[in-house]
């Protein structure tokens, strides 16, 4: 059934390009360190963190892939939730035929299914994936919660179906919107936080996960004492219901402070690539571009989907009228299979030591 045709006022470039900035760069950082556990990560991470993905450069992943698209998909779409979910398949579609690596499997069989032509092509999964492309949304329809509410639940149905993904994607689009708004200049009480989580869905265990990261906020350092209340684990991995609250966690301990904030993301190991994202966008809309290191900012090298590529993004969502979507860049592949080579090429390194 077709939506309702809403209209939000957009927000300012200047949040936007933080919250992508924001998100890219905490990809592009914990890159490196995917799927370590903490113990090595902890080995290998000896001076202060910087991009070391290639030749002391960063390059990102799927996670900065998913909000490039979704920014797409929104220019296109300008407040159509159908159109924005044909688009935002569409896009995703083309983008699997460029062999992206280190797909998740839900978002993967989700994407098949998309191309036999199922409607309904998200599987049952609990996975991250719709939680590290939500932040943006959060961030677009600060000012609507219903269109924020059916755009996260479109952009969640393409891949995933299980409710607790769309919790997760919900809680990170909810803090980027409180971000966005202003409604948090200052890092919020913990029972607020907890307060906006549980809204967003009544799952049990989604309600459980709150309760424990409510808890932990109140501690010193929460993010650890989430780590240590989840147990002996390799890392904080792509589960949505540790994913999520860890890196929400990250980002209230750090609050203020981005680079501290992905210092925490990183040394928890894991699925560090999304944890770190999903931290970055919250943690960059609250200190700004300018709160980012420099160095950090200037060492993300990639393409199509770098720095320039995000920039006109937030420049036209911030200006949509105005703005020219552009088509599928069929660089992606070439792009993808350098990518792939040097992933490899850490995989090698990593059967090395440090252990």
């Amino acid at each position: 059934m077709q939506q309702p045709h809403r209209h939000t006022t957009p927000p300012g470039s200047e949040t936007l390009r933080a919250c992508l900035i924001g998100a890219a760069v905490g990809d592009a950082l914990g890159l490196p360190y995917e799927g370590l556990s903490a113990r090595r990560v902890r080995r290998w991470l000896r001076d202060p963190l910087r991009h070391r993905f290639v030749f002391g450069r960063g390059m990102v992943s799927d996670d900065t892939d998913h909000h490039v698209f979704v920014a797409q998909a929104l220019l296109v779409a300008r407040g159509d939730v159908d159109r924005f979910r044909c688009e935002l398949t569409r896009r995703l579609r083309l983008w699997l035929l460029c062999l992206p690596a280190g797909i998740g499997s839900a978002t993967l069989r989700g994407l098949l299914r998309a191309w036999l032509g199922l409607r309904r092509s998200g599987v049952r999964s609990a996975g991250n994936g719709p939680s590290m492309r939500s932040a943006l949304l959060g961030c677009v329809f600060a000012d609507d919660p219903h269109l924020l509410r059916v755009h996260v639940a479109a952009s969640t149905s393409i891949t995933h179906l299980d409710a607790r993904a769309l919790a997760g994607a919900l809680a990170i689009a909810g803090i980027a919107a409180r971000l966005a708004s202003g409604a948090w200049p200052q890092r919020p009480p913990a029972g607020e936080l907890a307060a906006l989580l549980r809204e967003v869905g009544d799952d049990p265990a989604w309600q459980d996960s709150v309760a424990l990261l409510q808890r932990c906020c109140d501690e010193a350092q929460p993010a650890q004492a989430l780590c240590a209340a989840l147990g002996p684990q390799a890392g904080v991995g792509g589960y949505v219901l540790h994913s999520v609250p860890f890196a929400i966690a990250a980002w209230y301990q750090g609050f203020g402070d981005y680079a501290a904030t992905l210092e925490i993301c990183v040394r928890a190991g894991g699925d560090v690539d999304t944890n770190a994202a999903m931290a970055g966008a919250l943690a960059g809309m609250v200190v700004g571009v300018d709160g980012i290191p420099r160095e950090w900012r200037e060492g993300l090298c990639d393409w199509p989907h770098g720095l320039p590529c995000l920039e006109t993004l937030a420049r036209d969502l911030a200006a949509p009228a105005s703005a020219r979507v552009a088509g599928f860049p069929p660089s992606l592949l070439p792009r993808n299979l350098l990518f792939l080579g040097i992933v490899l090429m850490h995989g090698l390194r990593r059967l090395l030591p440090p252990y």
